[in-house]
């Protein structure tokens, strides 16, 4: 509350209590009923280190039940020590406990032919790369959403690529002296 202390300092302390002192991380694990770490791709080794000491290592009687919910897909946090080899290591570590993986394939929110155009976009590009890249998983459309077309009006279609030439967008203004900004083109036509 005082600044004393720096968010990482609270971290590497926490960690240095429950390993240094295994009745402290003991008297811990027993508190809690079921440790839920929702967002798990965006952790950090030492984010890790914190929820094994929690809910991995001591007695088995001891550890609460651990739910991880996390996409690496969605890892955005790397300015802050996130780390995709720390996350897959410690996900190795949970299933070799017995752990189990759930995959969350379905999407609701979006349409068939947006989901084939991003499978089209990324699925041979997407590679996995141990510790930096997880490999592309297609997802399915939801049974709400398997036989909508998407938004179709005015002639558009739920998935368009646009490639903005500013030569071509001066010259169909009528002004070849000065080319648009590309974000001008694109907002016109997005505003239209």
């Amino acid at each position: 509350a005082e600044g004393v202390v720096a968010y990482a300092d609270l971290l590497s302390r926490c960690r240095a209590l429950l390993i240094g002192h295994p009745e402290v991380a003991a008297r811990e694990r027993r508190a809690i009923a079921q440790l839920v770490v929702d967002e798990f791709q965006d952790t950090d080794a030492l984010q890790c280190e914190v929820v094994a000491a929690l809910a991995l290592d001591g007695p088995a009687d001891e550890r609460p039940g651990l739910f991880l919910v996390g996409d690496p897909k969605q890892s955005i946090y790397g300015w802050r020590n996130a780390d995709l080899a720390a996350y897959e290591s410690f996900v190795d570590r949970v299933l070799a406990a017995g752990g189990e993986r759930h995959r969350l394939v379905v999407n609701f929110r979006s349409v068939r032919p947006v989901l084939d155009e991003v499978e089209r976009c990324l699925g041979e590009v997407m590679v996995r790369e141990p510790g930096v890249q997880p490999a592309f998983e297609p997802l399915l459309v939801s049974d709400k959403r398997r036989d909508a077309a998407g938004f179709t009006r005015a002639g558009r279609s739920p998935v368009e690529h646009w490639v903005i030439d500013p030569t071509a967008a001066a010259a169909a203004a009528g002004d070849s002296d000065e080319a648009p900004a590309p974000a001008d083109v694109e907002a016109r036509a997005v505003a239209a």
